[in-house]
């Protein structure tokens, strides 16, 4: 074994071979975290000054440094994002290794860390500590317990500092550490702010130290392991580009009918649309907090690329991402949300770490999942078998979509359209040489019963939250008829939507008559989202047949073509009685 490892062991016997509780040394620590606050206090102010200079000599606005709250909640929460990742990422089947033999093993250092955080999160709410300093081993009897009480234990800490905020961060609490100092039981105080950075350095030093048990059981620890950059992404075939996107997830408030109206119908909501449309003391109406995908132009996040007019019916979904055959998709990704949400593609080539998908024995990070606030690389290649086949047209098309939990996360709203084009068939843009006009239309009944944001919906437009039943369903219309589509609060929730628009409120697609005119349609969802698109007016050929109408299933996808003969504006919509009756319809436009 090379001398590292047996300098690293004999360090890690002496550090932690004797359990190394908190208590050890805690005369001295009073002074210690007094300095580390002192430290702390310098530090943002050597920061602000070093922004404040180098900004002024770029003639730009001063970022004000940050607050004492907001730089301890940043220490806390990068401390405990190391720490989750190696509680995620280190083998289960090894969570009882250690890095010497009288040491504590990996997992039992991680609860540790985590039971210490609540000396700080229970003095700031007020809650007593329990008896026991570290929670037993045998509490967490899986892999997938013990990630969730350190990712929690952080959590609470963090919302602990948040809630005090600077000023609260000055109050006193007696200090829990010197409960088994003889004389200064109960009477030792300390402030929330010094136990808070305490704390932190607490969890650093166990960071450390686990580091060493990854060394000796042969393994890198996340951070140590090489970061992907463009430079190391290649294109999928020699001749291949790098279509580079930056995309983010963002909360936001989506109208379903913007307009106010049935636009089909060019009146007002009444009758039985008013159950998917109309605010009431028991219905949320029309407008609900949704997750969207979104593009912006850099990898600062800070400017949303604005959407073309052509493609402005996208709606609800995520933008267009486009390739050729042999290119390489790569995505930077921002979780601006408040849910975990990743990117998941069909049909395209990925490793685990750009899948989006959650697995029992690989980290967040190693599957592409993003925590709020946190920024991730999506590699795809697209080798041939992700692009159109010998009885397809020139162009096909693929979805993407969050897959963290993935029916809560895509009836929220996190899904978008993906098109490959035949090598050899693209323009620079990606798009098909031999197409004019594209579109990319989702017919979906939208869940926002399982929507992450239900309980949000509810006590932001509820007058009485508490009123509400959510299993509120009645299979029968307002006149009191038999009808699947149903009334009542749970009825209201499925938005029968065509990129997240009802009632003709779609932007209107807008083509010429003898244009080559190409419809990307598709589904997601529940076993409700059977769906038979039919358009007014034209036909379309699909398989080679000339059609007006076909039959999608959940998570189905088909290319379309058409070439319109029939000038003006006409009905697109599904066909299914109670789908067109709860909204999914739309209009399209054929110029001369």
């Amino acid at each position: 074994m090379p001398s590292y490892f047996s300098i690293s062991i004999d360090f890690q016997s002496a550090a932690i071979g004797s359990k190394m509780r908190l208590s050890q040394g805690r005369e001295k620590t009073p002074m210690k975290r007094a300095s580390l606050l002192a430290v702390l206090l310098l530090a943002v102010g050597l920061v602000s000054n070093a922004v404040s200079q180098e900004t002024a000599k770029k003639a730009e606005p001063v970022k004000p440094a940050p607050s004492l709250s907001g730089a301890i909640l940043g220490q806390w929460n990068e401390i405990g994002r190391k720490l989750i990742a190696m509680a995620e990422d280190f083998p289960e089947d090894k969570y009882d290794f250690k890095g010497a033999p009288s040491a504590d093993g990996f997992a039992q250092r991680l609860i540790h860390a985590a039971a210490a955080n609540y000396y700080f999160t229970n003095s700031a709410t007020g809650k007593k500590m329990s008896g026991e300093e570290d929670p037993p081993r045998a509490q967490f009897a899986s892999k997938a317990a013990l990630v969730a009480y350190v990712r929690k234990s952080f959590a609470d800490g963090a919302a602990a500092i948040k809630a005090k905020g600077d000023k609260g961060l000055q109050e006193t609490v007696v200090d829990q550490f010197a409960q088994d100092i003889r004389g200064r039981a109960g009477h030792e105080q300390i402030r929330l702010g010094d136990l808070a950075t305490s704390l932190v350095e607490h969890s650093g030093e166990v960071y450390g130290q686990l580091t060493v048990y990854y060394r000796a059981a042969g393994m890198i620890p996340p951070e140590a392991r090489p970061q992907k950059t463009d430079l190391d992404i290649k294109p999928t075939l020699p001749d291949g580009k790098i279509r580079t996107y930056y995309i983010a997830a963002v909360e936001t408030d989506w109208d379903y009918a913007p307009s106010g109206m049935n636009m089909m119908t060019g009146t007002g909501f009444t009758g039985q649309p008013k159950i998917w449309t109309e605010h009431t003391k028991d219905r949320i109406g029309k407008v609900y907090r949704k997750a969207v995908y979104r593009e912006y132009t850099d990898e600062t996040f800070a400017t949303e690329k604005k959407r073309p007019p052509e493609w402005e019916h996208l709606g609800l979904m995520g933008p267009l991402i486009r390739a050729e055959v042999g290119d390489t998709i790569v995505i930077h990704f921002m979780n601006k949300a408040t849910q975990p949400y990743s990117m998941h593609p069909h049909g395209v080539a990925y490793n685990r770490d750009s899948e989006g998908t959650p697995y029992a024995d690989t980290s967040m990070d190693g599957a592409g999942l993003v925590p709020p606030g946190q920024t991730h690389t999506f590699v795809w290649n697209v080798p041939e078998r992700a692009g159109p086949g010998d009885d397809d047209g020139s162009s096909v098309v693929w979805l993407y979509h969050s897959h963290n939990w993935e029916p809560r996360d895509i009836e929220a709203g996190l899904i978008g359209p993906m098109v490959i084009t035949r090598r050899g068939m693209a323009r620079p843009d990606g798009s098909p040489k031999d197409v004019d006009r594209e579109f990319a239309m989702l017919f979906m009944l939208i869940d926002e019963n399982t929507s992450h944001y239900l309980q949000h919906n509810i006590d932001t437009y509820i007058q009485d939250p508490k009123s509400v039943n959510k299993l509120d369903f009645v299979p029968s219309d307002l006149e009191g008829n038999l009808n699947l589509g149903g009334s009542g609060f749970a009825a209201a929730n499925f938005k029968a939507s065509i990129n997240g628009y009802v009632f003709g409120n779609l932007p209107m697609p807008v083509m010429k008559r003898g244009e080559h005119v190409r419809w990307y349609v598709m589904t997601m969802g529940g076993q409700v989202n059977y769906h038979t698109p039919h358009w007014h007016g034209n036909v379309v050929t699909v398989d080679k047949h000339h059609t007006d109408i076909f039959s999608i299933l959940p998570a189905q996808f088909v290319t379309a073509d058409m070439v319109p003969d029939r000038v003006g504006t006409w009905m697109f919509h599904c066909h299914i009685d109670e789908h067109m009756e709860a909204g999914m319809m739309a209009m399209y436009q054929v110029q001369p």
